[in-house]
């Protein structure tokens, strides 16, 4: 009886012993998993390795091994700097021998990291560091054609990296850098504040850093600084918590204060969001960040999986954890610690074990699971009697191959140009990396086709290449054939030899760069150079040319009347114009060329537009406007073209003037039940055509400017961005609903180097690209917007808010009281803001004077003051209405239609200086027209008529239209004016309309300045700046605003209101 109870204390004791020693042998019979991690830490100024320590912890705790069967050594296995060397190593070419890649940090070492611990932050000279472009390229490579993961952490591309190499780790990760970080401070007094805050803060704003208690620092890549702090903030920090995503992808909901430093970034796909930082800030704090356009909620961990590889950014030091524990034989640790571990804005430690450790369990797992996994498998076309078929047509849609079979496909597609600010299309700037970034972005919307007008360069076939490569679902591409219409409207004959030839050598070498077989050498204004990478398989149509001009169509169809009919082998046609024959040739010989040099066709098409349609309009006014047509009808295919033919048109619903007058299509009732006059054409359209009916064009601008107007209110400009959206949707739903192969939006960027004829004249054609237009609609047909200024918090936003302007150090013209004058100003805008006691039942008038020698001495309204060299008045009667006027003598409108062309009225006062007479700013929409017998007057609107609202992106009730802003508390007024408002031709060499009674509409004039007054009253009191002396406003004492000239635009990207509208209605509608 005693053996038995020894035994059983003694088993007992062993149960005991092996309970409390499990954590140990458990790890020790715990199986090893091999893992190759290449890691990356350049930021290695001592033996500490802190930056790559908390990884490597990790690794070694969960037992992965290198294939070696070596465990993780933190001061071998990693590449970047060796402090005990003082030498670097770096990235290599390839990650042959690795499973994936970890950049925990390349800011880099520096002088005195080296001879100091440097606690108090100050700046020093750079030993090593930033990531290269060699090294950029090669990760690329990884990733693309080894298919190998990459992680990267804050601080792996921001500074000291140079700008390039940035924008291609964007592309890779799929993301943009605001350019700010920022972090949470417990103790905004403590030595953790490193001393170049607290001499940035009291440069930058003029007075002590004196704070105390927690804050926020937030401070940008030109060390300008945000601060918020006391009633800005709660006591909770920054909160970094998963998405519902997030939540999916690591089994659990992981939240829990963050309290080091991390970067603002944005997700080009949000989908892709795993977790996010939210700053815990009052609505005092959150407005002053919206202020200066930043988020309080932002992507904390990023992770992009596409058809070829997975990264994963963390904009966070998430692997900067210096304190593990010494021991990590262990199971079992990380989660205990996970559970015991207090947390809180003020302890470092938490993050780490409460979430980077489960995050990183499950993404090393994710990665030892995938490491041997197949690649995807490129696009396989359908081949019949030895041709390769890139798509088919049907009967009413275009179609593609899906396992075996042939299947509709409706085109909900993007038009895209080849200029961004800047630049002239002919210098084809955009680089590999905008391209990339934006078939990304036109993917997410849900398009599924991209059209191109002609020849981009190589840059763009290489990121279309690798996008499809990418992509889950491929981006098709219709791409043309440019004609060089300088040449055709010379010749106004289509079979002229200089047109056909150079025709025929742009379709071969088009051809030819499609299949990845070009090098092009330079031609001024198009685009060249090597042409590799063959993008076939998603080329799935053409379509040739350009909106025909109708008098060169005539003019080749009288030339060669009686021209017999083309029979060739892959197309011929019946009964047509030689203008139809022409075409029909030029299509035909560049099937031909594609299937014998190549043995691959497509779907083909040429360029038309409504003005050459096939149908008869009587209620056109113009002549030009229906005199021919281009008939796609009396075209047909032979048996060796296997993919067919289909029609493609520019159609918008504005334009020509017949849209707005025919009877049967202004009463058509579409499938809401309403009027609807681009429905009725588009039902008439369909009904006369024999093959599938793709709209090539489509869309409005939402621009300030307006062009043309359509009878149900879908004209050509002053549409909001969020209008733009809802029209361009309804648009698509009337091709979807009228039985239509689908559309392709008009366009995907805005286009700065455009013109429109009613502005045309006012500015320098040869500098448009330069700054952008407000007033120009065709600027603004884009869904993705240049706007100025280099990041988001870079721009003045009339919102009612001063944050931005503080921000920015713009000091005061004057300050008086409560009364004070700021200007400043970008490449879209004159930007004034005053402040003031109340808005508020008061007239208030903004005096500009912008050109010597001219301009009104009275204000209109006001009887008992005198000024002189007035030239413009902006009214603003309180909060609610106002109006900018021009000095009748400087008014191009009047100038232009009632002096030169004799449209409108004249006026015996106008040709005279001074003469007392302001006029509304005006634009033309149409000369008079006569239809059917009647009359229609000469039509124009007022453009000067201020529209108030909040032009911040990121307020809920943002109108992109808005010109003012009134403050919540309404002692403040911001505005901002186009510049074409103010005559000024060309903001960046200052280059003004001159006096046009003397030089004409062309003449400009130099200025330095735009001169500008205050003067405001409630009926009872008056304020003017300057100040009155006996009713007289000195000019010579007006606030002279003087820029800087410029060669250079500053712009950033930004998705409109109507990217996101036009998502929806592509995810919705159609095949």
């Amino acid at each position: 009886m005693n053996n038995v109870k020894r035994y059983g204390f003694l088993i007992f004791i062993l149960g005991i012993v092996l309970l409390l020693t499990s954590p140990f042998w458990v790890w020790q019979v715990k199986g090893k998993k091999d893992l190759d991690l290449m890691i990356v830490d350049k930021t290695v100024p001592d033996e500490s390795y802190r930056e790559h320590k908390g990884l490597m912890w990790l690794l070694n705790q969960q037992k992965y091994r290198q294939s070696d069967g070596s465990s993780y050594r933190e001061d071998t296995d990693y590449i970047g700097y060796d402090p005990k060397e003082g030498k670097p190593t770096s990235v290599p070419e390839s990650a042959e021998g690795y499973d994936a890649v970890y950049i925990t940090d390349t800011y880099g070492v520096y002088e005195e990291d080296l001879d100091t611990e440097n606690v108090s932050g100050s700046r020093s000279s750079k030993v090593y560091g930033g990531l290269e472009e060699e090294e950029i390229d090669s990760l690329k490579t990884m990733a693309l054609n080894e298919g190998k993961t990459i992680i990267a952490e804050f601080n792996s591309m921001a500074d000291p990296t140079d700008e390039k190499v940035r924008r291609k780790f964007y592309s890779l990760f799929n993301l943009e850098w605001s350019g700010w970080i920022g972090r949470y401070f417990p103790d905004m007094t403590s030595e953790e504040v490193p001393e170049w805050v607290r001499n940035n803060y009291k440069e930058q704003y003029g007075k002590d850093y004196a704070f105390k208690g927690g804050g926020f620092v937030l401070v940008d890549r030109s060390d300008r600084l945000m601060i918020l702090n006391g009633d800005d903030i709660t006591d909770k920090g920054a909160i970094f918590s998963t998405t519902k995503k997030g939540e999916e992808e690591f089994g659990e909901d992981l939240s829990v204060a963050y309290s080091y430093w991390f970067d603002i970034v944005e997700a080009i796909n949000p989908d892709e969001v795993l977790a996010e930082y939210s700053l815990s800030l009052t609505d005092k704090g959150k407005d002053k960040l919206k202020g200066i356009n930043l988020p309080t909620t932002f992507p904390a961990v990023i992770h992009q999986e596409n058809r070829q590889f997975e990264t994963y950014y963390f904009s966070g030091d998430f692997a900067d954890q210096p304190d593990v524990p010494n021991l990590y034989q262990t199971s079992g640790l990380p989660t205990w610690r996970k559970w015991t571990e207090r947390s809180g804005p003020d302890e470092e430690t938490a993050f780490y074990w409460k979430a980077y450790a489960p995050m990183m369990d499950t993404i090393l797992e994710r990665i030892h699971r995938q490491k041997d996994a197949p690649k995807a498998k490129a696009q396989k076309a359908e081949v019949e009697d030895g041709i390769k078929l890139a798509g088919k047509v049907g009967s009413d849609y275009v179609q593609i191959n899906q396992d075996g079979k042939w299947k509709d496909l409706t085109i909900k597609g993007v038009n895209m140009g080849i200029a961004k600010p800047g630049h002239f299309p002919g210098e084809t700037a955009i680089t590999k990396e905008e391209y990339l970034r934006w078939f990304k972005q036109i993917g997410a919307m849900n398009a599924n086709s991209l059209r191109v007008y002609t020849i981009h360069p190589p840059e763009f076939y290489e990121a279309f290449y690798e996008y499809n490569q990418m992509a889950e679902k491929p981006l098709y591409l219709f791409h043309g054939v440019w004609v060089n219409e300088e040449i055709f409207l010379k010749t106004k004959d289509a079979f002229a030899k200089e047109n056909t030839e150079e025709f025929q050598d742009e379709i071969k070498r088009t051809v030819d760069l499609i299949h990845g077989n070009a090098d092009i050498p330079d031609r001024p204004g198009h685009a060249s150079g090597s042409y590799t990478h063959d993008i076939s398989p998603y080329f799935l149509g053409w379509v040739f040319g350009v909106e025909w001009d109708p008098e060169v169509v005539l003019a080749t169809n009288e030339k060669h009347k009686g021209m017999k009919d083309l029979k060739g082998e892959y197309l011929y046609t019946e009964k047509a114009q030689p203008f139809e024959v022409w075409i029909s040739t030029m299509m035909d010989e560049a099937v031909s060329y594609e299937t014998s040099t190549y043995q691959w066709q497509r779907p083909v098409s040429f360029t038309n537009w409504v003005t050459t349609d096939l149908l008869d309009h009587p209620y056109e006014p113009s002549e030009k406007e229906d005199m021919v047509s281009v008939d796609p009808n009396v075209i047909k295919a032979t048996d060796q073209l296997h993919t067919g033919l289909f029609a493609s048109y520019h159609i918008y619903p504005y334009y020509p003037d017949f849209l707005n007058y025919e009877p049967e299509y202004i009463n058509y009732l579409d499938h809401r039940g309403e009027k609807n006059n681009y429905a009725g054409y588009l039902n008439d359209m369909k009904k006369h055509h024999t093959m599938p009916l793709v709209v090539a064009e489509f869309g409005v601008p939402g621009s300030r400017g307006l062009t043309h107007r359509n009878v149900d209110g879908l004209d050509q400009g002053h549409h909001s961005e969020k209008e733009q959206g809802e029209i361009d949707r309804r648009l698509f739903e009337d091709i979807i609903e009228e039985n239509l192969a689908g559309g392709m939006v008009f366009t995907w960027q805005d286009e700065w180097f455009k013109r429109t004829w009613n502005t045309m004249d006012y500015d320098d054609p040869d500098r448009r690209p330069f700054w952008s237009n407000a007033q120009t609609n065709e600027q603004q047909f884009g869904v993705l917007s240049f706007d100025p200024g280099k990041n988001r918090t870079d721009v003045l936003h009339v919102d009612g808010r001063r944050e931005d302007w503080a921000f920015k150090g713009i000091e005061p013209a004057f300050e008086d009281g409560k009364h004070a004058l700021y200007v400043s100003s970008d490449e879209r805008y004159v930007y004034v803001r005053v402040d003031t006691d109340s808005v508020k039942d008061k007239d208030s008038y903004l005096l500009f004077d912008t050109i010597p020698d001219q301009g009104q001495s009275t204000i209109p309204g006001v009887d008992d003051v005198k000024t002189k060299g007035v030239d413009f008045v902006l009214h603003m009667k309180g909060d609610q209405s106002a109006q900018l006027l021009v000095d009748s003598y400087y008014d191009s409108y009047y100038y232009h239609y009632g002096n030169l062309l004799e449209m409108i009225d004249k006026e015996p006062y106008a040709g005279k200086k001074d003469n007392g007479v302001y006029h509304p700013i005006r634009l033309t929409l149409n000369k008079e027209l006569t239809i059917q017998g009647k009359t229609l007057p000469f039509e124009s609107y007022e453009t000067g008529k201020m529209q108030f609202g909040t032009a911040n992106p990121g307020d809920e009730d943002y109108d992109s239209l808005t010109d003012i802003s009134v403050s919540p508390e309404g002692d403040m007024t911001e505005i901002r004016i186009p510049w074409q408002l103010l005559n000024i031709k060309d903001p960046s060499l200052k280059d003004a309309m001159g006096d046009m009674w003397k030089t004409g509409i062309e003449g400009k004039k130099k200025i330095d300045s735009i001169n500008i007054g205050l003067y405001e009253t409630d009926g009872k009191e008056s304020y003017a700046y300057p100040a009155l002396k006996d009713g007289f406003m000195d000019p010579a004492a007006f606030y002279r605003y003087s820029w800087k000239e410029w060669e250079e635009p500053t712009f950033h990207e930004r998705l409109k209101d109507s990217y996101y509208i036009l998502q929806e209605a592509y995810g919705k509608g159609g095949k």
